[in-house]
């Protein structure tokens, strides 16, 4: 889940058109654009690390053959990268591809899921990849300045009055890597929020934590010690806030019950979130303060609607 925040070179000015004249017509790829071969390396490896120490959490509980296939696939992507650096990064994909349909097949045999229909999660896809398509065919999959005029965050327009645009960015994607990361994001976590919360409060959720995220980003980086403009754009914000509302309801669930599960989730909610910060902080062209701030918001708005309802329904914590 990837959002891209970039700094351009900028001049104060009057006018949309003036702002947007001071942009780079096409952004730089080493300045913007990180190596994808490397992040899909990190993004494999931060993955098989995070279910190795799951496993070896609850190893008592857990099929031997599972811990062979997790050292196994991080030993594969280890000789990938030793081996063929240049395309290791796809090859640690196509191994953790590997690793997780069989997890997911053993998981299904033993404990079938029920199928979710959500009907929200598909339409905020399809949005997602509609906006994209109309991106690509006005060539605007790398470039800022165009970026600027479909509706992304550009904080000189945003304090100008364009709040509009907190809602609008969430659409927009630097790239169909970047696009194809927070769609996979929002199909794992966002059936199961849609479910949990309802068509109408799970699209509310959504767009609220992909606002406010983008907010606090953009607040953070006018009280820095060095202003600076920045362009704000992707779904990563509002589904981080899908975690945030997870882990709330999580730690309600834990609360209220004491439930073994519900603590379970807790930690993967905040393992998601721990990985999602040492990925942010070895990709400097990620604005992890809009994530951490999606995350938070997401957290603090369920966590006050669900334990509000939950008093109303006289539950009491143990």
């Amino acid at each position: 889940m990837i959002l891209f925040a970039f700094a351009p070179d900028y001049r104060p000015s009057h006018t949309q058109q003036d702002h947007c004249s001071k942009l780079p017509r096409r952004v730089p790829s080493a300045k913007v654009f990180m190596d994808i071969n490397f992040v899909l390396l990190l993004v494999s490896l931060l993955n098989l690390l995070a279910d190795l120490y799951n496993i070896m959490k609850f190893r008592d509980h857990i099929p031997r053959w599972m811990i062979r296939a997790n050292i196994s696939a991080l030993a594969g992507c280890g000789l990938a990268w030793l081996l063929m650096p240049q395309t290791s990064g796809y090859i640690a994909l196509g191994i953790l591809a590997l690793y997780i349909v069989s997890i997911k097949r053993y998981t299904h045999k033993r404990a079938p899921q029920p199928s979710l229909p959500s009907p929200a999660t598909k339409l905020l896809i399809g949005l997602n990849i509609a906006v994209f398509i109309v991106q690509a065919s006005k060539g605007a999959t790398n470039d800022a300045a165009e970026f600027v005029e479909l509706g992304a965050v550009f904080s000189p327009l945003l304090a100008e009055g364009e709040w509009w645009r907190i809602f609008t960015a969430q659409f927009l994607h630097w790239g169909a890597m970047h696009l194809a990361f927070n769609m996979l994001g929002l199909w794992i976590l966002g059936r199961t929020v849609e479910a949990m919360l309802g068509f109408w409060r799970y699209v509310m959720l959504y767009l609220i934590s992909g606002a406010g995220g983008m907010l606090i980003a953009w607040g953070v980086s006018q009280l820095s010690p060095d202003p600076h403009p920045i362009i704000l754009l992707g779904a990563s914000a509002s589904v981080l806030g899908l975690v945030g509302t997870q882990a709330a309801i999580a730690l309600l669930a834990y609360r209220y019950t004491g439930s073994v599960v519900a603590k379970a989730q807790l930690n993967s909610m905040t393992q998601i979130v721990l990985l999602q910060a040492v990925f942010d902080m070895m990709v400097p062209e990620v604005s992890s303060t809009a994530h951490v701030g999606g995350a938070a918001v997401g957290f603090c708005v369920t966590y006050g609607f669900v334990s509000r309802r939950m008093r109303l329904k006289g539950f009491r914590s143990e």
